[in-house]
């Protein structure tokens, strides 16, 4: 079974698109959370991962969404949200509330931030190391961080942490020794310092990590589109 392993689109249609451009096949679609928020285009990438069937979970944007009638409209993240909450259907709203925290598939975890708190960076050492002990699983796939790359702990009476980078793609083989907490890097807005939608593909012990550029300046005529902030697209450019 090979699995596309994607998170954080962020309703960027034109990034996802690269993305199903270039990917080989695939059997099954697994996400990691946070479809909405940032670009305009949430409804689209919803309807996508309705009709393949994704098997998702929530991110923090996706549930901010859903819970907009608790939280105060201020600032540009829950203004954007509330704009998107009033372009989707039922269906769209539906099918976000169905994603749990959590939820597994093959005995891998899926979680958009920590196995210890979905909420909760991976962004160091420290961190991971609760994470692993937050999780009986060999492989935990995340988001969040918006950072591709993959956590390793080599299991022993103490346990070692390492980081490794998968920014500009890579592969990784999974010892038997050892466990993973991999973020495929985000389709919609990467923070890694490269340009362009990160995605994973997932086949038994085999991770293979991929980047691909698109036409941001389609992303940029759909933001004046919309008025939406300008910084938004410079990020894109930057890849942070």
């Amino acid at each position: 079974m090979r699995y596309l392993v994607l998170s954080d689109i962020h309703g960027n249609w034109p990034a996802l698109e690269a993305v199903l451009q270039a990917t080989p096949p695939f059997d099954r679609v697994l996400f990691l959370g946070d479809a909405v928020g940032y670009y305009p285009d949430g409804d689209r990438v919803l309807d996508w991962l309705m009709e393949v069937g994704a098997e998702g979970v929530l991110g923090n944007h996706d549930a901010w969404l859903l819970a907009l009638e608790a939280l105060p409209k201020e600032g540009a993240v829950l203004e954007i949200l509330a704009w998107q909450r009033a372009r989707l259907s039922r269906a769209h709203l539906e099918y976000l509330a169905s994603w749990p925290w959590r939820r597994e598939v093959e005995g891998t975890l899926l979680v958009h931030g920590s196995p210890c708190d979905p909420m909760e960076y991976l962004d160091d050492l420290e961190p991971a190391r609760q994470g692993f002990a937050c999780t009986e699983a060999r492989l935990a796939f995340h988001g969040h961080t918006h950072l591709a790359g993959a956590f390793l702990e080599l299991s022993g009476p103490r346990p070692w942490v390492r980081y490794q980078r998968f920014a500009e793609g890579g592969e990784l083989i999974l010892p038997p020794a050892v466990r993973a907490l991999v973020n495929p890097g985000s389709v919609g807005q990467p923070r890694d310092g490269v340009p362009g939608a990160a995605f994973a593909l997932w086949e038994e012990e085999r991770i293979a990590f991929f980047r691909v550029g698109y036409d941001l300046e389609k992303v940029a005529r759909r933001l004046r589109e919309e008025g939406f902030p300008e910084w938004l697209y410079t990020r894109l450019t930057l890849g942070e």
